[in-house]
């Protein structure tokens, strides 16, 4: 299942972050948790990471051990505009 971490990041840069991304990609800790990606929203302080996991709790571990200040794991589907037959995909 996909969840989207909502991490509200006050001063955050894009550097900050993709070090963040770095450390939630290369192994989050969790067996059953992969990291996907970001958006980062400088203007709003905001960065929305993308993962699959079997739980939100895991979630939020791992988003939190990359550093990743997590305030809320919200569940997410994926919408590809290619995907034709209404399916979603990771």
């Amino acid at each position: 299942m996909l969840y989207t971490a909502k991490c509200f990041w006050p001063g955050v840069t894009e550097e900050e972050l993709r070090g963040a991304a770095a450390r939630a990609g290369s192994k989050t800790g969790e067996r059953q948790t992969a990291f996907r990606g970001a958006l980062y929203l400088p203007g709003d302080e905001l960065v929305l990471c993308l993962f699959e996991s079997s739980s939100r709790a895991g979630v939020k571990r791992a988003s939190e051990r990359a550093g990743m200040p997590c305030e809320r794991v919200i569940e997410t589907v994926w919408v590809d505009p290619h995907d034709e037959g209404g399916t979603t995909c990771a």
